[in-house]
C-alpha cells in the first residue's frame, strides 16, 4: 500500500491542530467554569440582580421625557457626524485621495472631518466665538452644501458608484454572523449611551469644559483643576455635540467611536491580514467588555483608538505603495491622537520608529528610511502644538501634569504632595513589577481583571497567540511588534497599569486574533475536515455572545473562583428604565451622583457670587456655582488642617474666597480615607460645624453650610 505525502502528514497536522485547540480551551475554561461555580444552585439568587437590567416602573410614566431627550441626542449626533463625515470627504477630495472600500473611506473622512471641527472650534475660541450659534451655523455649512450639490444633480457618479461597488458586504454565514456581531454590540452600547451621563471623568472635565467654553465662547482655565490644561480637541468636538444636542448628543459622538473603530479595525484587517475574517476582528474590538463600557460614556479612549487604528492602516499602506497620502493621513490621524490625550506620546515614538525600521528593511537606505519617519514626527506634532504651548505657557510644562519630576510647576497647581497622590492612584492597579509578574502578565490582566480597572474578557489571550501557527512576517510581523512595545510601554513604571490605557492597541491585537481564529480554524479543517471547523466557529461564536453585559457575572472571579474586587469599567447591565421613561432622569442622576440633589438646590438658591469648597466629585457638568476641590493644593492646607487649627484654615478659607462647604458624608469612605474621621478636621469637626456655618441644605447624603464671617 503506497502511502501518499498528504496522507503521511496528517497524523502530525492532527495533532498539532489538537495541541493548537488546547490553549483557547483551556482558556475560556479557566476563566469561564469558576463563575459558574460561583453563581450554581443555591447562589446563582447572588447574580440575578446582574441579569436584570431594568429596576424602574414597567408602566412608562416618564415616556415623554425619555423619548425626547433621545430624539433630541440622536438627532443633534446624526447631524453632526453627517456634516464631519461631508467635511471629511470634501478634505479628502481636494487632496486627491481614494480609498479602497467603504469602510476604510468613512472612517478616515469622520476623522479628519471631526478634527476639522475641533480645530475650527478652537480658532473661535482664541476670539472669543466659541458660542452654540455660530458652532450650529459651522455644522450647517457642510449639510447646506451638499444638499445643494445634490438638488443640482452635480453628485461625483465617479467616485461614488466604484465605491459602492467596493462596499464588503459578508459572503459567507461566519461573516454575516461576526457582522451582526458587531451590529448589536453597537446597539446595545447604544441603550447606555442614551441615558444621562454619570461617569466620573465624563461629568468631571469631558462634558464639564465645554460646557464652560460655550458659556465663556472661548478657553476656560481653572487652576484648581489640575485636567484644566489637557489637550482638549475631543473637548471641542463635545461643545459640538453640547450646542447641537445637549449632552446627550456629545456622549454619542463618543460611542459613535465604536462602530467607526469597528470600521478601521476591518480596514486594518483586510490590509495586514487579507486571509483573516475582517468582520470577525470588528467583532473582537466591538465585543470587549471595556470597549462597550467606554461606548456609552464621554471618555476619550475610543477616539484615541480610532486614530491608532488609522495610523497602523496608513503607514502599513505607505510602506507598500509609496503614496504621499498615506503618509499625510497618518500624520493628520497621529497629529489628532497627540491632541486627544498624552497617552498618543507612546504612539508617535512607535510610528516614527517603527516607519524608519520598515522602510530600511525594505530599502536598506538609511536615509530614504529616516526622511519619511522624521517628516510624520514633525508633520503630527503641528496639531497638538497649541495644546502644549498653552500649557508650557501656564506651567512651564507642556505636557502638565505629566512629567512633573522633569518640569516641574506651579505650587498653586500641582505639589510633591499631589503629584505623590496621583501616583498611589495609579499604584492600585495591577501588580507589583517583579521579573515573575511581567512575564504572567498576560494572564493575570485576562484572569484577575478586577485588579487592572476593567475587562477585555477572555478572548485575546486564547486567540493571539494562534497567530504563531504560521510564520509571521511582513505587515503582521509589524503589527505584533507594534502591541508588543505597547504593551511593554504599559507594563513599565512610566504607565499605570490601567486596562483603560490599553484601549488604543485593542484594534490591533483584534486584528491578531482573527487572524490566529483563522489560522486554527484552517488547520482544524484540513486535518479533520469542514466539521471541525464549524464547531469551532460555533464556540468563537458562543465566546464572542458571553462578553455581552448579561453574562458580566461569568467574568465576576479570578482563576480560583475567588472574590478579588468589583470589575469596574465594565456593562452590569443597561439603564433601561431611565432610556425607557420607567424612571425619570433627575431620579437617575440623584441615584447615581450623590450630590445632584445638593447642586440642584445650590444652582437655584445660592447667589451668583457663591464659592463653594467641595468634600466631594464627579459632579461638575451638573454645578452652576464657582467651585474649590478640597485636593486643589492652594486648598487642601485648609481642607485637611488638623483639628486645633481652626483659626489658620478659616483665615485660608477667606484668602480664597469661599462662602460654602458642600460635604458628602461619606467622602472620606470613597476616597480611600476610610480610617480618618471627620472630626480629625478643623474644618469638619462637630463643634466647628455647630459654631461656625449654618446649615442651608441637608439630604440624606449631603449637607451644604454657609460659613459665617
Amino acid at each position: 500500500m503506497t502511502v501518499t505525502p498528504a496522507a503521511a502528514r496528517r497524523p502530525r497536522l492532527r495533532a498539532l491542530a489538537i495541541a493548537a485547540a488546547l490553549w483557547p480551551a483551556a482558556v475560556a475554561a479557566t476563566y469561564y467554569v469558576p463563575g459558574l461555580a460561583r453563581c450554581a444552585g443555591v447562589r446563582v439568587g447572588a447574580c440575578q440582580p446582574w441579569l436584570d437590567s431594568f429596576d424602574g416602573d414597567r408602566s412608562l410614566p416618564f415616556f415623554g421625557e425619555a423619548l425626547r431627550a433621545s430624539l433630541a441626542a440622536a438627532g443633534g449626533a446624526a447631524l453632526l457626524l453627517a456634516s464631519a463625515v461631508l467635511l471629511g470627504a470634501a478634505i479628502c477630495r481636494l487632496a486627491g485621495w481614494r480609498f479602497a472600500g467603504r469602510a476604510e473611506a468613512v472612517a478616515y473622512q469622520a476623522a479628519l472631518g471631526i478634527g476639522a471641527f475641533a480645530y475650527l472650534g478652537l480658532a473661535l475660541a482664541t476670539r472669543g466665538f466659541y458660542r452654540p450659534g455660530v458652532l450650529r451655523v459651522a455644522v450647517a455649512l457642510p449639510l447646506l452644501f451638499a444638499a445643494v450639490r445634490a438638488a443640482r444633480g452635480r453628485r461625483a457618479r465617479d467616485r461614488a458608484r466604484p465605491l459602492r461597488r467596493r462596499i464588503a458586504w459578508p459572503s459567507s454565514g461566519a461573516d454575516r454572523l461576526w457582522a451582526a456581531a458587531v451590529g448589536g454590540f453597537a446597539l446595545v452600547a447604544l441603550a447606555g449611551a442614551l441615558a444621562p451621563e454619570i461617569q466620573y471623568d465624563a461629568v468631571w472635565f469631558h462634558l464639564h469644559f465645554p460646557r464652560l467654553f460655550l458659556e465663556a465662547g472661548r478657553l476656560v482655565d481653572l487652576p484648581a483643576e489640575y485636567v484644566s490644561l489637557y489637550p482638549m480637541t475631543w473637548e471641542l468636538w463635545f461643545g459640538y455635540g453640547l450646542a447641537v444636542g445637549g449632552s446627550g448628543a456629545a456622549v454619542l459622538l463618543h460611542w459613535a467611536c465604536l462602530p467607526l473603530a469597528a470600521a478601521a479595525t476591518f480596514a486594518l484587517a483586510r490590509l495586514v491580514a487579507p486571509r483573516a475574517s475582517p468582520w470577525l476582528a470588528a467583532a473582537l474590538f466591538a465585543s470587549v467588555p471595556t470597549v462597550l463600557w467606554e461606548a456609552t460614556t464621554a471618555y476619550l479612549d475610543l477616539a484615541l483608538a480610532l486614530h491608532v487604528a488609522l495610523v497602523l492602516h496608513a503607514l502599513v499602506a505607505y510602506v507598500r505603495t509609496g503614496r504621499r497620502q498615506w503618509l499625510a493621513l497618518a500624520a493628520a490621524n497621529l497629529g489628532l491622537a497627540l491632541a486627544t490625550k498624552h497617552l498618543a506620546l507612546v504612539v508617535l515614538a512607535l510610528a516614527c520608529a517603527g516607519l524608519a525600521i520598515a522602510l530600511w528593511w525594505r530599502d536598506r537606505r538609511v536615509g530614504r528610511a529616516l526622511a519619511p519617519a522624521v517628516a510624520l514626527g514633525l508633520a503630527a506634532l503641528v496639531l497638538p502644538l497649541p495644546w502644549y504651548l498653552r500649557a508650557w505657557t501656564a506651567t512651564g510644562n507642556p505636557v502638565f501634569p505629566e512629567l512633573y519630576r522633569l518640569f516641574g510647576g506651579p505650587t498653586a497647581r500641582w505639589d510633591a504632595q499631589t503629584d505623590a497622590g496621583l501616583r498611589r492612584f495609579f499604584a492600585r492597579f495591577g501588580y507589583p513589577r517583579t521579573a515573575a509578574g511581567q512575564l504572567a502578565l498576560p494572564w493575570r490582566l485576562t484572569m484577575h481583571a478586577s485588579r487592572f480597572g476593567g475587562t477585555a474578557g477572555p478572548l485575546l489571550l486564547a486567540l493571539v497567540p494562534l497567530v504563531a501557527l504560521r510564520r509571521l512576517r511582513g505587515a503582521t510581523l509589524a503589527l505584533v511588534a507594534f502591541v508588543a512595545a505597547y504593551a511593554a510601554i504599559w507594563a513599565s513604571p512610566l504607565a499605570s497599569f490601567q486596562l483603560r490605557w490599553l484601549v488604543p492597541a485593542l484594534p490591533a491585537l483584534a486584528v491578531l486574533a482573527a487572524l490566529g481564529a483563522g489560522r486554527l480554524a484552517a488547520l482544524l479543517r484540513v486535518a479533520f475536515g469542514g466539521a471541525a471547523r464549524t464547531a469551532w466557529l460555533a464556540l468563537l461564536a458562543l465566546l464572542v455572545a458571553l462578553n455581552a453585559p448579561p453574562f458580566t457575572w461569568l467574568h465576576m472571579r479570578d482563576h480560583r473562583g475567588e472574590w478579588t474586587g468589583w470589575l469596574t469599567h465594565t456593562l452590569y447591565g443597561l439603564p433601561l428604565a431611565v432610556v425607557t421613561g420607567g424612571e425619570p432622569r433627575d431620579a437617575y442622576l440623584a441615584r447615581n451622583i450623590p450630590t445632584y440633589r445638593a447642586w440642584q438646590w445650590a444652582n437655584d438658591s445660592l447667589p451668583p457670587d457663591a464659592r463653594v469648597l467641595v468634600y466631594g466629585g464627579g459632579d461638575h457638568l451638573y454645578s452652576a456655582r464657582d467651585r474649590l476641590t478640597v485636593f486643589a493644593p492652594t486648598a487642601r492646607d485648609a481642607a485637611f488642617a488638623p483639628a486645633g487649627e481652626e483659626d489658620a484654615a478659616f483665615r485660608r478659607l477667606r484668602a480664597l474666597g469661599v462662602t460654602h462647604l458642600l460635604v458628602d458624608e461619606r467622602f472620606l469612605e470613597t476616597n480611600g480615607m476610610a480610617d480618618q474621621r471627620w472630626d480629625e478636621f478643623a474644618l469638619t469637626r462637630p463643634s466647628t460645624r455647630a459654631a461656625a456655618y449654618d446649615v442651608v441644605y441637608r439630604d440624606g447624603r449631603c449637607t451644604i453650610y454657609r460659613v459665617k464671617h
